[in-house]
């Protein structure tokens, strides 16, 4: 069961690459540090099933590699956080990831369908999930514990070749596969500075140089959190780091005036978030951030965002794919916005690109242009976009 030496793990890893595939999940737990703690690897080549303790002896590199390997097909389901782990371990991005919750999205069973679901669904197997919660950091591990483990990479290889034969047959596997192009991408898992500070709660109440200030603050945290190895909020929550941000305060009174602050941490933390401060104060006015202020919507274009939105809902359900996998209110309502300014750029509009401007987003255009309405299909009985009479 356990794959306990290098060399063994070695052996296996040559085994997937002769098959140029398998299966991969990882346990791991994360609440109390920056950095989540791998507790334990299982893979599937083949049939075979088996762990691997990474708090152990074993030597990982020979899996790592893999994961960088273009030529092999790595299998995970909802694989984010196990493919942000194996990045940081690897400092690279990997490679040619198939992602079994991405592939059943585009076949009508949700935004998010649990591996249990889509194996129930498409394999008609059914799979446990009482070990969820489970600590994985403990050792020994029980027998319980290990039988889920490896249910959860024992049907990944049967679920990806049925995803596959499913999706071909609706012409749809490549839209899949753009979507699980994610994974190669360094902007996934180290995303720009301007992207992560929309995540910081409240952080849209701040004016530009706020910001800046923000930018600064967000980015000591970070150092600050993995150096310490603790979660973010533990280090100082996002509304301190906001009201930080706002009041820029220039000493260690106005410092211990915030609200929420712990003075306990002045002493450890005090200089360094009013230098923080102070590179913020100092960023010129031309690099401030920019402030994208959104003039009101006119009534018809208010009109016209509300039945674009309908339409687009309508046509994802009787396409059978997620509404939110498509697009969200933003981007019909940037879409709405630079159709009636006449400035659209295809490039720089989600619903128009790729697949989902094959799918919805074209017809959405025309539905604006009026050359489409929304109706109702009488052989389907989902609503449709037909041709204006």
């Amino acid at each position: 069961m356990y794959i306990d030496d290098s060399e063994e793990l070695k052996a296996w890893i040559d085994r997937a690459a002769a098959d140029g595939v398998y299966g991969i999940d990882l346990e791991f737990i994360r609440e109390k540090t920056f950095y989540p703690q791998l507790a334990l690897i299982q893979i599937s080549v083949g049939t075979d099933l088996a762990l691997i303790d990474p708090l152990g002896d074993v030597d990982l590199a020979p899996l790592i590699n893999s994961v960088l390997d273009p030529d092999i097909v790595k299998i995970v389901h909802a694989g984010s956080q196990d493919m942000e782990i194996l990045e940081l371990m690897a400092r690279k991005s990997p490679r040619n990831v198939f992602d079994t919750q991405i592939a059943a999205s585009f076949l009508g069973l949700g935004l998010q369908p649990s591996y249990a679901a889509v194996c129930g669904e498409l394999l008609g197997v059914h799979v446990e999930k009482g070990e969820s919660w489970t600590d994985w950091l403990r050792r020994p591990l029980t027998q319980e514990q290990e039988r889920y483990a490896l249910d959860d990479v024992r049907h990944l290889i049967p679920l990806k070749e049925e995803l596959e034969t499913r999706l071909i047959g609706e012409s749809r596997l490549e839209w899949a596969r753009n979507e699980m192009e994610k994974y190669e991408r360094d902007s996934t898992y180290h995303p720009p500075i301007d992207l992560s500070l929309k995540k910081v709660k409240r952080s849209g109440s701040l004016k530009e140089r706020g910001l800046a200030l923000l930018g600064e603050l967000f980015q000591w945290r970070e150092k600050e959190a993995g150096h310490r190895d603790r979660p973010r909020r533990r280090i100082l929550s996002d509304e301190v780091l906001v009201e930080i941000a706002r009041r820029a305060p220039r000493n260690e009174s106005s410092l211990k005036q915030i609200r929420g602050f712990d003075v306990r941490d002045l002493k450890r933390s005090g200089n360094d978030l009013l230098a923080a401060v102070q590179r913020g104060m100092q960023v010129p006015e031309e690099e401030l951030p920019v402030i994208q202020r959104r003039r009101r919507l006119e009534p018809h274009e208010e009109a016209a965002l509300e039945l674009t939105t309908s339409a687009l809902r309508a046509l994802c359900r009787s396409e059978r794919i997620a509404p939110p996998l498509v697009g969200r209110g933003d981007d019909v309502e940037n879409l709405i916005r630079d159709h009636f300014a006449g400035t659209i750029d295809r490039d720089q509009h989600k619903l128009l690109c790729g697949w989902r401007g094959e799918l919805i987003g074209d017809r959405l255009i025309e539905l604006l242009e009026g050359k489409l309405v929304l109706g109702f299909d009488q052989d389907t009985g989902f609503p449709s976009l037909k041709p204006a009479p």
